[in-house]
C-alpha cells in the first residue's frame, strides 16, 4: 500500500474534510437487508469519521481515517486518548501498528494488537463488513434490518446514507457488556472498478 505524508499534515486535512464536507446524501433510515447485498462487492474504499468507546467509567474517542485496499487495510487514529496519531496497516496474517511515539508493534490479529497498543477492545476483523451494513463471514443472528447479534456483539446500524448508488452505514453502534462502541461516518469514497481502469 503506498505510504502517506507526515501525521501532522494529514491531521490538519482530517480536520478540515470532518469541518466541511459530510456524507454523499441526507441520511436515510436502514434499508432492507436484501438491500445491502451489493455492498459485498465494495472492497476498495476510503471512509473518514469520529470513534467513540466506552468501557465502564473509561472513556476514548479519536478521528479516523479508513483505507481499505481488498484485505489489506491502513487505519489512521487521531488523537486517541490525546496521544497525538497511531497507524495500523493490516493484510492477512500481518497486522502492525505505528505508535505515536514511533514504537512499532506487530501481531497475526488487530484485535489482540489494538488491545495491546490502545488498550482498546476493537472488532476490527467484523467491523470490514459491519461498516458495510453486512454480517461478517460466521454465525449470526440478523434480528430485523437496524440490529445484528454476532459473536459477542450487538450491533446496531442507526442511519445510512447513499453512495455512489450504495447505501452505507453513516451510523452504527456495537455494544459487548458494559463496552459500547459508536463509529459515525463523516465522509465515504468509493474506488469503484470502473474507476480504477486505465485507459489504453
Amino acid at each position: 500500500m503506498k505510504s502517506l505524508p507526515d501525521y501532522r499534515y494529514l491531521a490538519a486535512v482530517l480536520l478540515l474534510v470532518l469541518l466541511f464536507s459530510g456524507c454523499a446524501s441526507q441520511p436515510l433510515p436502514p434499508p432492507e437487508p436484501q438491500e445491502l447485498q451489493a455492498n459485498a462487492e465494495l472492497w476498495n474504499w476510503q471512509a473518514q469519521g469520529r470513534l467513540a468507546i466506552k468501557d465502564g467509567e473509561e472513556r476514548h474517542s479519536a478521528n479516523l481515517d479508513w483505507q481499505q485496499q481488498g484485505f489489506s487495510y491502513q487505519l489512521m487514529i487521531f488523537g486517541p486518548m490525546g496521544q497525538g496519531t497511531a497507524r495500523l496497516d493490516g493484510q492477512p496474517f500481518r497486522v502492525t501498528l505505528t505508535t505515536s511515539d514511533g514504537q512499532t508493534l506487530e501481531a497475526s490479529s488487530p484485535e489482540s494488537l489494538i488491545r495491546q497498543g490502545l488498550g482498546w477492545e476493537f472488532p476490527l476483523s467484523n467491523l470490514i463488513y459491519w461498516v458495510r451494513g453486512l454480517p461478517a463471514p460466521g454465525q449470526h443472528l440478523l434480528v430485523d434490518s437496524r440490529n445484528l447479534i454476532q459473536g459477542r456483539w450487538e450491533v446496531e446500524w442507526r442511519r445510512f446514507t447513499e453512495v455512489d448508488g450504495y447505501s452505507l452505514p453513516s451510523l452504527l453502534i456495537a455494544r459487548h457488556g458494559d463496552l459500547k462502541l459508536r463509529l459515525a461516518i463523516n465522509s465515504w469514497q468509493l474506488h469503484l472498478p470502473a474507476q480504477e481502469e486505465e485507459s489504453p
